[in-house]
């Protein structure tokens, strides 16, 4: 089964983070990463840019338009995701419960739509 982990964060705290904290972030995230590169369940993964960087396309009036930012609130806005392809949903809890517990944000766990068989 496949799902989308996304983790989220709050940009405004973790820039008040200690350099410290976030050099053990970092290495939590790579061996975390590393760990699911090796027992095959990692299919893709990425850390976003910050999300003043981020634009949002959207349809107004009728028209299509381009704005700066994101969808969510800034707040929490999207940090990074992992394609993960596990046995079931408890296993990608489980990955979901090791990544809040190593960098603290909250992690939104998506099971990816499968097509039909046709």
């Amino acid at each position: 089964m496949k799902y989308v982990l996304m983790q989220f964060g709050d940009e405004t705290v973790l820039s008040g983070k200690s350099q410290e904290w976030v050099q053990q972030m970092i290495k939590f995230m790579r061996k975390f990463t590393e760990g699911l590169r090796e027992s095959g369940e990692l299919l893709a993964d990425e850390g976003l840019a910050l999300a003043p960087n981020a634009k949002l396309v959207s349809l107004e009036d009728g028209e299509v338009s381009v704005r700066d930012g994101t969808f969510a609130e800034p707040s929490q806005s999207l940090a990074g995701w992992w394609l993960v392809d596990v046995v079931d949903e408890a296993r990608a809890l489980e990955l979901a419960r090791q990544i809040v517990a190593g960098a603290g944000e909250p992690v939104e766990v998506r099971r990816c739509h499968e097509a039909p068989v046709m």
